[in-house]
C-alpha cells in the first residue's frame, strides 16, 4: 500500500459552538480532519507505510485489506463527538481520524447504543470503539483496551436554581446519567472495588437513578421542562452543556443564565479512557499493538495534548 498524501483541512468551529443534537443513525461517510489531526497523521503514517499480508481471522489484516476501519462512536456527546452540518467533530473524532490516517484507511462510522458497546460480543458489526470508553473491571472481561488516550474526571451538576451545596444534600434525590456508563455504575455504588477507577467520593445515599440512552438526553430533558435533581458527567461535558444552555457574550465569552451549574469543584471519580476492541471477534492482538504504538507516539510528541486543548480547552492526557 502506497503512503497517502494527507492534506490539512479547513478548521471548524470551536468546541463551545457545538449544538446539542438528537440521535441519528449515520452510514458510511468520510469526515474532515482538523489541521492538528492531519499533521499528527502525517507524522505517524510514515512508520506505517508498506504492504501487509492478510491472514485468516486477523482484524488488522482485514482492515488493511479492505482499506476501511469501522469505528463506533456517539453522535450526541459534545465536545467529544457530535454531528455538525453532516460531519463528525470532536475530540474522540480527531483521535479516531488520527488512528485511521496512520493506518492509511477510511472510516466507516457506526453509532450503536452505549450498552451494546460496553457489553462486548459485537458480532463483527464494527471494528473498534473510539467513544470515550472508560476502563472498568467488568468491561475488561469482554473488551480489550488500548493504552489510555486521555483521563476523565466525573463531577456533579445540578439545575441552576438548586439549593444543594454538597453530596449529602443529594441524599434521596433523583440523579440523571447515561445508561451503562461509568457514572451510572458510580451512582449505584458498583465502583468501590474497581481497580481501574479512582473513586474519590461515595455516591449520595438512597438516590433514584434516572438512566437515559445517552447522557445528552439528561440535558434535553431539563431543556424540555422535565426535572432531575443532579447529573453526573465529565467536567468537559458539563462545561459544554453550561455554554449550550446559557447565553454567551460574543465579546467576553461569559455565559449567563445556564440551566445547570456545578454542585462543587470536587471530582467524584477519575478514569482511564481508551480505544475499545471486542474480545469475542477476530484476533485483535496486531491491531491493538498498532493502536498502542500510534497513541503512545501521539502522547510523546504532544499531539494528543494539542487535540485535548483544542477540543476540551484543557490537557486531559496526563494520568491523575
Amino acid at each position: 500500500m502506497a503512503c497517502a498524501i494527507i492534506r490539512p483541512m479547513a478548521q471548524r468551529r470551536p468546541p463551545w459552538s457545538h449544538r446539542l443534537i438528537n440521535s441519528e443513525v449515520i452510514t458510511t461517510m468520510r469526515i474532515r480532519s482538523s489541521f492538528i489531526a492531519a499533521l499528527a497523521a502525517l507524522a505517524l503514517v510514515t512508520s506505517a507505510c508498506g504492504s501487509s499480508t492478510s491472514s485468516d481471522g486477523d482484524l488488522l489484516a482485514r482492515i488493511q485489506e479492505n482499506g476501511v476501519i469501522r469505528i463506533a462512536t456517539d453522535p450526541n456527546y459534545p465536545p467529544y463527538s457530535s454531528l455538525e452540518d453532516g460531519e463528525y467533530v470532536g475530540f474522540d473524532i480527531a483521535v479516531a481520524q488520527l488512528i485511521a490516517n496512520a493506518l492509511e484507511v477510511e472510516i466507516e462510522w457506526q453509532t450503536p447504543t452505549w450498552d451494546a458497546l460496553t457489553a462486548g460480543n459485537w458480532s463483527d458489526r464494527w471494528d473498534v470503539s473510539v467513544g470515550s470508553m472508560a476502563q472498568t473491571s467488568d468491561r475488561s472481561k469482554v473488551i480489550d483496551f488500548s493504552v489510555p488516550y486521555y483521563y476523565a474526571y466525573a463531577y456533579i451538576a445540578v439545575p441552576a436554581d438548586s439549593t444543594a451545596m454538597s453530596l449529602a444534600d443529594l441524599a434521596g434525590k433523583t440523579g440523571c446519567v447515561g445508561s451503562a456508563t461509568l457514572y451510572e455504575s458510580w451512582l449505584k455504588g458498583d465502583l468501590a472495588e474497581d481497580k481501574f477507577v479512582i473513586v474519590s467520593s461515595a455516591p449520595p445515599a438512597d438516590v433514584t437513578v434516572q438512566s437515559q440512552e445517552t447522557d445528552n438526553l439528561c440535558i434535553e430533558a431539563l431543556q424540555a421542562g422535565r426535572s432531575w435533581d443532579f447529573f453526573v458527567q465529565s467536567d468537559a461535558f458539563i462545561d459544554n452543556a453550561i455554554t449550550e444552555t446559557g447565553t454567551v457574550d460574543e465579546a467576553t465569552g461569559e455565559v449567563t443564565n445556564p440551566l445547570i451549574k456545578y454542585l462543587d469543584n470536587s471530582a467524584v471519580t477519575a478514569e482511564r479512557i481508551s480505544v475499545a476492541l471486542d474480545k469475542s471477534g477476530l484476533k485483535t492482538t496486531a491491531l491493538l499493538e498498532r493502536i498502542n504504538e500510534i497513541l503512545t507516539k501521539a502522547h510523546e510528541n504532544g499531539i494528543l495534548t494539542a487535540l485535548s486543548e483544542e477540543w476540551l480547552a484543557k490537557d486531559y492526557t496526563k494520568a491523575p
